[in-house]
C-alpha cells in the first residue's frame, strides 16, 4: 500500500496561468467578491523526496517559497494535495 503522504521540497513558485486547474476560478464572476483580492492560483513544482518531480495547483495566496520542505497528500484517486 502506498504512503498517503510524501515529502518534498518545493523547487519553484509561479502564478498559474488561467486555464491551468483554475475552473474554480470561472464560478466566481456569478459572485460579488471583493476586487482588492486578486483570484490567483499558484503552480508550486516540488522535488519529492524519492527524486522524482511534481507540480500542483494550489489556490490563494501564496504560501510556498522554493526551498521549502512540504508535505503532499495522496487523495482517493491518486492525486496530489498540497
Amino acid at each position: 500500500m502506498d504512503e498517503p503522504t510524501l515529502g518534498g521540497t518545493v523547487v519553484s513558485v509561479m502564478e498559474a496561468e488561467r486555464g491551468e486547474g483554475l475552473e474554480w476560478l470561472e464560478e466566481s464572476a456569478k459572485h460579488y467578491e471583493d476586487p482588492l483580492v486578486p483570484e490567483v492560483a499558484w503552480k508550486v513544482e516540488v522535488r519529492l523526496d524519492d527524486g522524482s518531480a511534481v507540480t500542483v495547483i494550489q489556490p490563494g495566496p501564496r504560501r510556498h517559497e522554493p526551498g521549502g520542505r512540504v508535505r503532499l497528500l495522496r487523495d482517493s484517486e491518486g492525486g496530489l494535495l498540497l
